[in-house]
């Protein structure tokens, strides 16, 4: 668990995120206050175009419901460029897990964190054309889906070309896995975490590691470089892409532009389809009440008592000062 700041949302953001109804697209952004004391809500928008020109230097919380998608969860952005302040970004990095806990794990389909506007829009569309597939779209439409999928591929890689590429497509991996003896399912059945890691040298997806934890908050992340982590936990499965401050720049462009493709490689080949795939930076900011549910009934109780609690949560005015009495 991470060290927490102490900030917390306030009514209206928190009434913001429960209450707002689209048949669309909807994006919240909540910034913490100029006196640090909450996270407030500060503007919503219905196409990533208005966001764009609303982001700064500054970090920010931005939530995306894509109703199409699911029309009762948010995709949660810890947008932190690298321009900002350091001291902004301990304090939105100490704040994240407060504000995720209020807002409710029933409600966060993954956390994702990105430092450049343009990953935002990248993102949503992605998250678009995969909510879509099953959808009619026209023949411009699915050109420009495609289209988009491959400009936001070239940007992460920048030029950094793979010898393994060469036949690659959106959303596939560009490295071949390398799980040792047996599969990646067996091996999760005897250790039920196990931590990935892209070897530069042969362009493979290799374990780095593998243990047997008793609860969430046993889970170690290496600070040394970004990688995958699968934890099972009982019948379900949780995907956590860790990136760490200080990772080289071609290690974050290859696990970014590898994330989906290794996780697709893990649905088609070794049948894991997971809960909740979460995206963070140090280890510290993995919260582990998102992935304490061990089965879906567990899960859904989990997401249904979290649901009561938010909506019974009052929030009281605070007392004025005492009146003194008059002699």
């Amino acid at each position: 668990m991470s060290n927490q700041s102490g900030i917390s949302a306030n009514e209206e953001l928190l009434s913001v995120i429960r209450n707002t109804e689209t048949d669309g697209l909807l994006i919240i952004v909540a910034k913490i206050s100029q006196d640090s004391t909450v996270v407030e809500f500060k503007d919503k928008f219905e196409a990533t175009n208005d966001l764009l020109q609303h982001l700064d230097s500054e970090p920010s919380y931005v939530l995306i419901k894509d109703a199409k998608k699911n029309p009762n969860g948010y995709d949660f952005i810890s947008f932190v460029p690298d321009l900002a302040p350091v001291r902004a970004k301990m304090l939105y990095a100490s704040t994240k897990n407060t504000l995720l806990r209020q807002i409710g794990s029933n409600v966060i389909n993954g956390q994702m964190m990105f430092s450049e506007p343009q990953e935002i829009t990248d993102f949503v569309n992605s998250s678009t054309t995969t909510s879509s597939q099953s959808g009619l779209l026209s023949e411009s439409e699915k050109i420009g889906m495609q289209i988009n999928e491959e400009q936001r591929n070239m940007r992460a890689l920048q030029g950094h070309k793979l010898v393994s590429q060469n036949n690659g497509t959106p959303n596939s991996l560009t490295f071949e896995v390398k799980s040792g003896t047996g599969s990646i399912k067996s091996l999760l059945d005897s250790n039920n975490v196990a931590m990935f890691k892209i070897n530069m040298d042969n362009e493979k997806v290799e374990v780095a590691s593998q243990t047997n934890i008793a609860s969430p908050n046993d889970i170690s992340l290496t600070g040394e470089h970004p990688s995958y982590t699968i934890f099972k936990n009982g019948d379900l499965y949780y995907f956590i892409y860790s990136c760490p401050s200080g990772s080289k720049v071609k290690e974050r462009m290859l696990y970014a532009s590898n994330k989906q493709g290794f996780i697709n490689h893990l649905k088609e080949n070794e049948g894991i389809s997971f809960t909740k795939i979460l995206e963070i930076g140090d280890a510290e900011e993995l919260e582990t009440s998102l992935i304490s549910s061990s089965t879906e009934t567990e899960l859904k109780q989990t997401e249904e008592a979290s649901k009561t609690d938010n909506s019974s949560q009052k929030f009281n005015r605070p007392k004025g000062p005492a009146r003194r009495k008059r002699v």
